[in-house]
């Protein structure tokens, strides 16, 4: 056994081979043989994926055969996923995510090589003296994430031993989020940052680490996720390890990317996003944070793409920001006789049937006078809500962005780049500092928002 806090050191941020004396491959099922069994290795590469092979001694058998025809013909998840479970020479017991398995040719052997992948390692670790860290949950991020920490360490240069030269740099960051005590640390050799916070009321596992995940999300604008994860118990710890994005970066410049010295700015930015978080008290990640991951991954295509997903995007904002407001029983009743109305044409029952249906989008009011509010509001500009029609209306009717106007909708980019954070700052309640584009440059500008109408 080793210390929890040997583990990232070991398996973050780097290749690692784990050899295993014996290893198992389940069904879906529990309570139920192994279908595979033997000695194999599981190894995990730096880019963040996770990979096995298992040489079986189980031989042949009718259920080997009857899984390896539910392989080529089930379309049933539950009929081909299996689950691995190792047992490292080391003591220590790992279960792996699902995987369907690929195997070496077997005709005319008596036994089977299979390889394959898989998602995540687990395993519960047993506290040694020493692992002091309780009732708290630590995120280990593999990449070197740049945020502004004003926490310093003191660093002497020597010629032998002699003191030539003293710096200092920013290492780490001590935030209370709600009464909860926060610490962002980055690893000595500036490959890791750990992320450890306390368990508080409503702020427990397994929530916190994808609520810390999503915040950090936002406010760097790539698609970041922790390679391990360690929930500490007062005597033991359930340890993850997780697959990563090989490629975290995006197009899109995060909110407070023009001012990254600026910490407490960009705190109080995480902290608004993690109450956010810890008021919807979700397990999956909140509807803005999955479209935004999506728009730091269509960032990277093509602008026609980007900019597609990127109005889309927009007009649902807009809906969470107005989802409180509902139509009056008044207003509804008037669409209802109105479509009743349409209901008694007789000449035509496809375009009457068409008809009825577009009337019903009445019931939802117009985008253009809820973008005329937030005009009021200043959560948004004149210049917002014009490029967000021109785009959104030249897209939705089919239309092809050509060389020629590849500049005016690269403007109308990073108008819309600049009124996706205006909206989601407004949904999650914030107000100060924030990304904003002048019609030459992104800027940063004061971003504040009144709830009159």
């Amino acid at each position: 056994m080793m210390f929890l806090s040997n583990f990232p050191e070991k398996y973050v941020g780097k290749s690692f081979e784990i050899d295993c004396v014996d290893v198992e491959i389940h069904g879906f099922d529990d309570h139920q043989p192994p279908i595979f069994k033997g000695p194999g290795v599981i190894r995990g590469d730096q880019a963040g994926r996770f990979s096995y092979k298992i040489y079986n001694q189980t031989p042949v058998n009718k259920e080997i055969f009857n899984y390896l025809k539910a392989v080529r013909e089930s379309k049933d998840p539950k009929k081909v996923n299996l689950r691995l479970f190792a047992k490292a020479y080391d003591g220590i017991e790992w279960a792996g995510g699902w995987s369907i398995p690929n195997f070496d040719d077997f005709s005319s052997q008596p036994y089977i090589l299979l390889h394959g992948e898989i998602d995540s390692l687990s395993t519960r670790v047993k506290k040694l003296h020493g692992d002091q860290t309780k009732d708290s949950t630590e995120l280990v991020f593999a990449d070197n994430i740049q945020l502004p920490l004003s926490g310093t360490v003191k660093i002497h240069h020597l010629h032998n031993e002699e003191v030539i030269r003293t710096s200092w740099k920013g290492d780490h960051q001590n935030i209370n989020f709600e009464g909860i005590p926060m610490i962002f640390q980055k690893s000595f050799n500036e490959t890791r940052l750990h992320v450890i916070a306390e368990h508080g009321e409503k702020f427990t596992p397994p929530f916190i680490e994808n609520w810390i995940t999503e915040a950090l999300i936002f406010v760097t604008a790539r698609v970041i996720q922790p390679r391990m994860v360690i929930r500490h118990f007062s005597d033991d710890a359930l340890v993850f390890i997780r697959a990563t994005p090989k490629d975290t970066r995006s197009q899109i410049p995060s909110v407070l990317s023009l001012v990254s010295n600026d910490t407490e700015a960009f705190w109080s930015l995480f902290t608004a996003y993690l109450s956010k978080c810890k008021v919807e008290q979700r397990f999956e990640l909140l509807d803005i944070t999955r479209g935004f991951y999506e728009l730091c991954l269509a960032s990277k295509g093509t602008l026609q793409g980007f900019l597609t997903s990127l109005s889309v995007y927009i007009e649902f904002c807009i809906d969470q920001i107005f989802s409180s407001e509902k139509s009056t029983d008044e207003h509804k009743e008037k669409v209802q006789k109105l479509i009743e109305f349409v209901g008694t044409w007789e000449c035509d029952d496809g375009i009457r049937s068409r008809a009825k249906s577009i009337l019903a989008m009445l019931n939802k009011p117009a985008i253009s006078g809820r973008l005329n509010i937030l005009i009021r509001q200043s959560v948004i500009s004149p210049a917002h809500k014009k490029s967000w029609n021109e785009t959104r209306h030249f897209l939705a009717h089919g239309n092809i962005i050509d060389y020629s106007r590849e500049e005016e909708f690269g403007q109308y980019r990073n108008y819309l780049i600049s009124m996706m954070y205006r909206l989601i700052l407004r949904i999650i309640g914030y107000k100060g500092q924030a990304l904003d584009y002048d019609g030459e440059k992104f800027i940063i500008a004061p971003y504040q928002w009144s709830d009159e109408t």
